[in-house]
């Protein structure tokens, strides 16, 4: 059996159904996301954080609690962890772009020590925020952006300095939670080439996406169980992290990913069969949690098609 088995929904997704239909499952991780377009993400945390606070959040996380269900905060959590404010006092905390301008969009400069003090203080007050009851952190890099082309940045790669910052995060959350792990987010451009120049702290766990979300745009494309340049990555990527507490986050009921953003979604496609392949690929691997998007499964979803293949996907994870 897979050890963990979860979802990741987006905040907005929630309602009453999805305890129960979880247990039914047999699924034991929830993680919330803060899907949303662009300027809006750091907004969807404050979001987060208020729903957190409130009786309603405070009643789910009971519920999730005595279904035995973890609860997990999977976000992309630079622009929340260094705000773009701070770029008209302090340009230089910022990435340099590839024409050599700095700018307050995609990350920032891993180089300016001042800027991860920064980062650390806020990962420090977010993991106060959101405390997920797994000790599992998630603070991604920006959603598919570069990182930083300065002098003292450009001999490192986008992995390497995004392991960077996690490194300096994770130190900053264990001073909150001494057992913490962090993700570390191997996504499009930080999946092809794992970190070559900084090794993880230990505490970090590889996050490795699926290749639906890489392969989306290629006709023909095929799950993990199929894909060879996918498997490659995953290989090098285990060889520098390790199998253990590696992650999949694959795709198979992410109606948003499928209707491309846009509401209202079509009716979720999952294809069972080729899921339970890509499973066992993973689970041959060594990995021993997978969880899946389920953005965009709310209740107009419900509504409107009905309950979402959840329980035929966490049979495929027993």
């Amino acid at each position: 059996m897979i050890e963990r088995r979860g979802i990741v929904l987006d905040l907005d997704d929630l309602h009453d159904e999805w305890p129960g239909l979880l247990h039914q499952a047999n699924l034991n991780v929830l993680g919330l996301h803060n899907w949303s377009p662009e300027p809006e993400i750091r907004s969807k945390i404050d979001a987060m954080i208020r729903f957190f606070e409130s009786a309603e959040g405070f009643r789910l996380a009971n519920r999730l609690n005595n279904l035995s269900i973890g609860l997990e905060f999977e976000l992309h959590a630079m622009c929340w962890l260094l705000p773009g404010e701070y770029y008209r006092r302090h340009p230089h905390w910022f990435r340099m772009d590839e024409s050599g301008e700095r700018t307050p969009h995609d990350n920032f400069c891993p180089s300016s020590e001042d800027a991860l003090e920064v980062v650390r203080d806020h990962a420090i007050r977010l993991a106060r925020k959101l405390q997920p009851t797994t000790g599992r952190y998630y603070m991604w890099q920006d959603d598919n952006k570069p990182w930083c082309r300065c002098e003292s940045c450009r001999t490192y790669s986008d992995s390497d300095q995004n392991l960077l910052v996690m490194n300096a995060i994770l130190e900053a959350v264990r001073t909150v939670d001494r057992h913490a792990k962090l993700s570390y987010l191997a996504y499009m451009a930080t999946l092809e080439s794992p970190p070559a120049k900084v090794r993880p702290h230990e505490g970090i766990f590889l996050e490795i996406a699926g290749p639906g979300i890489h392969r989306m745009n290629e006709s023909g494309a095929r799950g993990a169980a199929g894909d060879e340049l996918f498997q490659q990555a995953l290989a090098r990527n285990l060889s520098i992290f390790g199998t253990e507490d590696a992650q999949v986050l694959e795709y198979w009921l992410d109606v948003s990913l499928q209707s491309r953003w846009r509401k209202p979604v079509s009716k979720l496609r999952f294809e069972e069969a080729a899921a339970a392949r890509d499973i066992a690929y993973y689970r041959s691997q060594g990995i021993r949690s997978i969880t899946s998007f389920g953005v965009f499964l709310d209740e107009s979803y419900f509504q409107r098609h009905g309950i979402p293949p959840v329980e035929a996907y966490g049979r495929r994870l027993e």
